[in-house]
């Protein structure tokens, strides 16, 4: 009993390091949530869908026949930064929940969330600040690759799986 314990906090343990390194290295920052405010409706632009098995592209795929103009039925998202930048802070920044940020403080950008806030890691701590990138920041011109992702549901609410939210294959309206 003793031995399966301490297998099972090993096995945790290995599967937490899994889940938060890519988080703790800056690569990749995944946020539950959309862009903006408000639950966005969105609509199918083209014949069909790529459906992916999960919120990657590289993940098994298949496509779901859709008409244009339908609304896309979903209950999950996840906005995945892939990529963030590096920025420096040009003057101080009051605004957000790391306190006062000085200029020369490299803040690494993650994604925009609503009305010009945007989501930073500053050291190992995440932020929400409210700035503006010309006046604030240097290498402003540099921005995060960024998707967001739904999980869609067919007409039983089951899920059929994840869709990148793409203007060539949506509508968000």
């Amino acid at each position: 009993m003793e031995l399966t314990n301490h297998m099972d906090r090993l096995i945790i343990s290995v599967l937490l390091v899994f889940l938060f390194s890519s988080a703790a290295i800056g690569e990749e920052f995944v946020r539950e949530g959309w862009p903006g405010t408000g639950k966005p409706k969105l609509a199918a632009k083209v014949n069909e869908l790529v459906l992916y098995e999960t919120p990657d592209s590289t993940s098994a795929s298949r496509r779901l026949k859709y008409n244009p103009g339908w609304l896309i039925v979903w209950d999950q998202s996840q906005v995945i930064t892939r990529k963030p930048v590096t920025w420096t802070v040009r003057k101080e920044i009051t605004k957000g929940t790391c306190g006062t940020l000085a200029p020369g403080v490299e803040v690494e950008f993650l994604q925009f969330e609503i009305e010009g806030w945007g989501l930073f890691r500053v050291g190992d701590q995440l932020c929400s600040l409210k700035a503006t990138r010309a006046s604030d920041f240097d290498k402003e011109e540099e921005w995060p690759k960024v998707e967001w992702w739904v999980r869609v549901l067919d007409n039983t609410k089951s899920p059929v799986g994840w869709l990148l939210v793409d203007p060539q294959q949506v509508d968000r309206l």
